[in-house]
C-alpha cells in the first residue's frame, strides 16, 4: 500500500490547497515552522485511526481558526483499497478517500462542525455500492457510498514515529506503533494450526498440541487460580447490579443475560508486553529511561522491522536523525531505504545525511511565505541524470536541498576562497541559508543548475570561459557550452565568469610580481588551499571581482 498523492487545504498553516506526489520514499525538507509536521499530522489524523470522527479535529486545526474555513484532506492510493461489501461478490475498488471538516449550513445545528467522509473514484465521483445483495438472476441496484467503511480504515497499516521518541508510543498496546504492527503478525503466526509444541500429558507421554490450545489451557488454569472468593463476589455483584439497572430481576432472569470477567487473548497478551532493561542486578522499565536511550530502542525496533521484511505499511517519521551521530544517521538512512523497498516511508529531516542528490525526485521542499507551500522537482528523473548525480555523489552537495540560495562553482578553489573573503567583509552566508556547492567541473554545471531551478531555488554560478575541462581540439564545443551558460541569465540566474581560472583573475588584480610574492608565503600547499590562505590574508585586498559574488550570496542586494 502506498499513498500516491495527497491534497490538503485549510489545515493549520496550510491555507490554499497543496498537492504532493509521494514516491516510495519521500523526504520533507524546509526551515522550522514552515508546516512540515502539519503535513504528516494531516495524514495521521485521517489514516492513523480505525474510526475517524469529527472529534479528531478541533478549531485549532483550522487555518487561523477562521470560522468559515473548512479543512479538506484527500488521499489517493497507488492501488485502490478493496471494500468487500458481500461475501461472494467481487470487492469494490476505492482509489481515493476524502475528509472534509466543515459546518452544518442549515437546520438546528447550523454552524456546528461535522466531518464528511467520502470514497471517490479516480475521476472524483462517489463510489457506487450495491443497495442489497442480489439474488440469482436479479438485476443489481447501486447507490453512492456515503461514508468510509470501518474495515477500509482498519486495512491501512500506518506507523507513526513522532518528534517525541518516548518508547511508550511504540509499545504493542499503542495504535500505529512499530511493535504493535510486529505483534499482530506474530499473533497470526501463533494462531496458525500448524504452529505446535510438545507437552507432557497426564501419563507423562509427549503430546503434540497447537500453541493456541496450550495457551488457552494455561489461561484457564490461571483464571481458576485467580478466582478467589473475593473475585467471585465482585463478579456476582456487578452482574446483579447491572441486571437491576437494565430492568431485569436478578433472581429469576440471571440466565437471560450473563456478565463475567473474560481472560485475555493471545493478542492481548502480546500487546501487554513491555520492554525492560537489566543493568548489573537492577531491572528498569525502558520507558522510564532517558530520551536518548529510548530513541536507541525505537531505532532498534525499526531495524528489527526491516530485518523481518514486513510489507505494506506506511511510515510517518519526524526527524529520524534525532540523538544520532553522523555515522549512525547514515546507518539509519540505509535502514529507511531498505524498509522503503516494500513499505512507504515519508519523513521530515534537517540532515543532509537523509537525502541524496541522485534521488532528487523523492524531495519535497516545504516553504512558508504566508501559508505553507511545497515545491517538487519538475526535472525528469532520467536514468542518465540519476547516474550522473550518483557519480558526483558527495555529502556536502546534498546540502543544496536545504539552501535558500546557491552559488555553484567548478572546483575547490572558489569553494574554499570565497567564504574567507566573506568573513573579512563581515558577511554570513549561513545566516541567510546560502551555500556554495562545488560540482566537480565545468561540464557538470548545467545539470546542477537545472536541478536547483526545478526546485525554485535562487541560483548563481561562476565559470571559467577557457576551462581545462575541454581539450584544445574541443574549444568550439566549449564556446557553444559557454553560450548555454550565459543564457541562464535570462532565467533569472546570476552568472559570473573568469577568463581562465580564479588564480589568473587574482594575478591580474594584484599584479604578477605581487602575486608571486604572496604565493611564496604559502609554499608546499595545493592551489585550492593556497587560494584560501590568500583570501584570509588581510595584507591582500579583497578583489573587486569577488565582492559582487559574495554580496549576492549574502543577499546584500542594496549594496551592489
Amino acid at each position: 500500500m502506498k499513498i500516491n498523492k495527497i491534497k490538503i487545504s485549510g489545515f493549520r498553516s496550510i491555507n490554499e490547497a497543496i498537492e504532493i506526489q509521494f514516491t516510495q520514499i519521500a523526504a520533507l525538507i524546509g526551515a522550522n515552522n514552515t508546516g512540515k509536521s502539519n503535513i504528516l499530522s494531516a495524514i495521521y489524523k485521517v489514516l492513523g485511526r480505525d474510526w475517524v470522527t469529527v472529534n479528531n479535529f478541533d478549531e485549532s486545526d483550522v487555518y487561523r481558526q477562521e470560522f468559515n474555513k473548512d479543512i479538506e484532506i484527500e488521499v489517493e492510493f497507488s492501488e485502490p483499497l478493496l471494500y468487500n461489501q458481500y461475501v461472494g461478490i467481487d470487492p469494490i475498488e476505492i482509489p481515493k478517500l476524502r475528509f472534509k471538516y466543515t459546518r452544518y449550513k442549515r437546520g438546528d445545528r447550523t454552524g456546528q462542525r461535522r466531518l464528511e467522509k467520502s470514497c471517490l473514484t479516480a475521476s472524483d465521483r462517489p463510489v457506487q455500492i450495491l443497495v442489497k445483495k442480489p439474488k440469482a438472476g436479479e438485476q443489481r441496484q447501486y447507490q453512492p457510498l456515503t461514508t468510509i467503511p470501518q474495515d477500509i480504515q482498519e486495512s491501512i497499516n500506518l506507523i507513526y514515529i513522532g518528534i517525541d521518541r518516548s518508547l511508550k508510543y511504540q509499545l504493542p498496546n499503542s495504535r500505529n506503533s512499530l511493535l504493535g504492527s510486529l505483534m499482530n503478525d506474530i499473533d497470526k503466526d501463533f494462531r496458525n494450526p500448524e504452529n505446535k509444541i510438545i507437552i507432557k500429558d497426564e501419563s507423562g507421554n509427549n503430546q503434540e498440541i497447537t500453541r493456541k490450545k496450550r495457551f488457552n489451557q494455561c489461561i484457564e488454569e490461571a483464571i481458576s487460580t485467580l478466582r478467589t472468593e473475593e473475585f467471585n463476589e465482585l463478579e456476582k455483584s456487578i452482574k446483579e447490579n447491572a441486571l437491576h439497572q437494565l430492568g431485569f430481576d436478578s433472581e429469576i432472569d440471571s440466565d437471560k443475560l450473563d456478565i463475567f470477567f473474560h481472560p485475555m487473548t493471545s493478542l492481548d497478551f502480546y500487546k501487554s508486553l513491555e520492554i525492560w532493561v537489566k543493568e548489573h542486578d537492577y531491572n528498569m522499565n525502558a520507558s522510564n529511561l532517558g530520551g536518548g536511550f529510548q530513541n536507541a530502542i525505537v531505532i532498534a525496533i525499526l531495524k528489527a522491522f526491516e530485518e523481518r521484511r514486513k510489507k505494506g505499511a506506511i511510515f510517518l517519521i519526524e526527524e529520524p536523525e534525532m540523538y544520532l551521530h553522523p555515522q549512525m544517521q547514515r546507518s539509519l538512512y540505509k535502514t529507511l531505504r531498505q524498509i522503503g523497498e516494500s513499505n512507504q516511508v515519508i519523513y521530515i529531516t534537517h540532515s543532509s545525511n537523509f537525502v541524496t542528490i541522485p534521488e532528487f525526485n523523492e524531495i519535497v521542499i516545504v516553504k512558508k511565505p504566508n501559508s505553507t507551500k511545497i515545491t517538487q522537482s519538475t526535472l525528469e528523473a532520467t536514468h542518465r541524470l540519476k547516474e550522473k548525480f550518483r557519480k558526483e555523489l558527495d555529502a556536502e552537495r546534498n546540502e543544496l536541498f536545504f539552501a535558500t540560495r546557491i552559488l555553484f562553482v567548478e572546483g575547490d578553489t572558489e569553494k574554499l576562497a570565497l567564504p574567507e573573503y566573506a568573513i573579512r567583509e563581515n558577511m554570513d552566508f549561513d545566516k541567510v541559508g546560502a551555500s556554495i556547492i562545488e560540482v566537480g567541473g565545468k561540464r557538470s554545471l548545467v545539470d546542477f543548475i537545472d536541478l536547483a531551478l526545478s526546485f525554485d531555488i535562487t541560483v548563481g554560478f561562476v565559470y571559467d570561459i577557457d576551462s581545462s575541462d575541454f581539450d584544445k581540439d574541443k574549444k568550439d564545443e566549449e564556446s557553444e557550452y559557454n553560450i548555454l551558460l550565459e543564457g541562464y541569465a535570462d532565467k533569472g540566474v546570476k552568472v559570473w565568469n573568469f577568463d581562465r581560472k580564479f588564480e589568473d583573475e587574482l594575478k591580474k588584480f594584484v599584479g604578477d610580481v605581487r602575486y608571486q610574492q604572496i604565493c611564496q608565503k604559502y609554499p608546499n600547499v595545493s592551489k585550492p588551499i593556497r587560494a584560501r590562505l590568500i583570501a584570509s590574508d588581510n595584507a591582500v585586498p579583497v578583489p573587486h571581482f569577488v565582492k559582487p559574488i559574495i554580496m549576492w550570496l549574502a543577499n546584500k542586494k542594496e549594496e551592489q
